[in-house]
């Protein structure tokens, strides 16, 4: 099919000024291969001129079709609010559908019918209508509109000349399974629940079987669940195609607490966040209206919507990368180290009294951290004699939780102990913030730990993230509370904690080169 006049006369038809246009904007924190063609750069510019966008294309979008151009069956687009997302893909299904014969699109909001025909009556209907009113016409075709277009309850599409179609379907597995698509855009994939995500996913996967080429794309902000989310997997799937303009996962949660830093959150920075990875900056909206959002949101929705942080409920999925950790690991044991002045100690104690730990901390060559578990047993008969020990003999305070009552009950018998062993509360965000420093620590290669510390592996790799607070921290979890209270991560709770205290600390009068603790 000829292109329009306007698509043949675009420069961004050209490879190298397309190219040059896509890489000047914002890059996301990730995305997979890009590829272009001159096919997908038509299509795109067709679908653009459909919806009179052909002088307002941002960065942002190019890289999504490249995205999509490397041609990846799994795909999963991750924008914040105000920056273009779902008109880019809009685009890309149109010119799809325009220029590919018999090209069967479908797309659905994973939240409501309604929304779904609300959305394709705004952004797609009204648009086209606009600009060719014969559009809506039985003879819409034969009066000259590109499109016919199709407004009806539960029937609403866009039909072209070449016999394609793009179909806004209702968010449920029976009106995905009765066709088979060549692409499918899942839209608000972040709002969808694991219940909703099995009925969808469980009829999408099966109609692509006649579609060897065919393309499912996953789009959205971030949702509250992690475990039970397509989104969230195909998020993380290396073998998928990925645009990710999100914030990372580990950022401290107190950078998150406001706007711009203050005397109640000398550290928060959402402002200078926002304006790193915010694609939509340079022409979409600005940043005082995000800021407004802020206000009106509060922290929690906004870093979903905004920020790209995903919550925690069903967060089944392990968190730390076991090829890292046992990449950092040395081929030596703990109890051989001899300890330096100047460490950290730190216990952890299950809640319900099962596990506990204690572990230390201490700095290594240039940036790398050491942690070592020192103490560890089922039940908390005895271990507060042994930390006594160890604390005096190291010199050391011991670092805790107060936020535990059976930590509780062990620091205030080491404080009537005689000499009475010092020790130190951490705050209640300590706790997420030693978390995300922990694997922040690891993230960068530079935390180092021991061969021969199976409590500790076995911590590392099943620990999960939990929801901390109402601001979007986190801690570390048990992937099942309720139902694998055998799993015990109180090594890595207190690894974390010494790491979190170790610069604190000041050099002991004794304790230097102690081996074997």
């Amino acid at each position: 099919m000829t292109l329009p006049e306007a698509v043949q006369a675009h420069h961004l038809l050209d490879e190298d000024a397309w190219i040059a246009f896509r890489d000047a904007g914002i890059a996301p924190l990730h995305e997979s291969e890009l590829v272009t063609s001159e096919e997908a750069r038509a299509e795109f510019l067709v679908g653009a001129w459909l919806l009179g966008l052909l002088s307002t294309i941002q960065p942002q979008m190019l890289r999504v079709v490249d995205m999509l151009t490397a041609g990846k069956m799994m795909n999963a687009v991750i924008m914040p609010r105000r920056s273009s997302k779902t008109t880019t893909l809009f685009c890309i299904l149109l010119g799809r559908c325009y220029l590919r014969p018999v090209h069967l699109a479908g797309f659905t909001l994973l939240t409501t019918q309604k929304k779904t025909a609300e959305r394709y009556r705004l952004d797609v209907y009204g648009p086209i209508y606009r600009a060719w009113p014969a559009a809506a016409e039985r003879e819409a075709f034969t009066k000259g509109a590109p499109v016919k277009l199709v407004k009806s309850n539960g029937g609403e599409r866009v039909e072209f000349k070449n016999g394609s179609v793009l179909a806004a379907l209702s968010p449920d597995g029976d009106a995905i399974r009765s066709g088979a698509y060549d692409t499918l855009l899942l839209d608000e994939s972040g709002e969808a629940t694991p219940e909703r995500w099995e009925d969808v996913i469980g009829a999408v996967i099966p109609s692509f079987d006649t579609r060897p080429e065919g393309q499912l794309i996953l789009a959205g902000t971030a949702g509250d669940y992690r475990g039970g989310s397509e989104f969230w997997d195909t998020l993380n799937d290396p073998d998928a195609g990925v645009i990710r303009y999100t914030i990372p996962d580990d950022t401290d949660p107190e950078e998150l607490e406001a706007w711009e830093p203050d005397e109640e959150h000398p550290i928060a920075r959402v402002r200078e966040l926002v304006e790193a990875m915010h694609p939509g900056l340079f022409g979409l909206t600005t940043s005082d209206r995000i800021a407004n959002s802020f206000k009106r949101l509060g922290v929690k929705k906004f870093i979903r919507e905004y920020l790209g942080l995903f919550g925690e409920e069903g967060g089944g999925t392990t968190l730390i990368s076991q090829p890292k950790w046992t990449g950092t690991r040395l081929d030596e044991t703990a109890a051989s180290v001899a300890l330096p002045a100047v460490l950290a100690l730190a216990i952890a104690i299950d809640p319900d009294g099962r596990w506990c730990s204690l572990a230390a901390a201490w700095k290594g060559t240039g940036d790398k951290r050491h942690v070592a578990l020192l103490e560890h047993q089922s039940g908390v008969h005895g271990f507060g004699a042994k930390v006594a020990r160890i604390s005096r003999k190291l010199n050391r305070r011991v670092i805790y939780d107060p936020g535990r009552a059976t930590e509780n009950v062990e620091i205030t018998a080491l404080r009537a102990a005689r000499p009475p062993i010092r020790v130190r509360p951490l705050l209640r965000n300590d706790i997420p913030r030693a978390a995300v420093l922990f694997m922040k620590t690891l993230s960068a290669e530079n935390l180092v730990h021991y061969t021969g510390q199976d409590q500790l592996d076995g911590a590392a790799e099943i620990a999960v993230r939990r929801a901390f607070g109402v601001s979007g921290a986190w801690a570390f979890g048990r992937p099942d509370e309720k139902n694998r209270p055998e799993d015990d991560i109180t090594p890595l709770e207190a690894a974390s904690r010494a790491l979190f205290a170790l610069d604190d600390e000041r050099p002991a009068t004794t304790g230097l080169g102690i081996t074997g603790v």
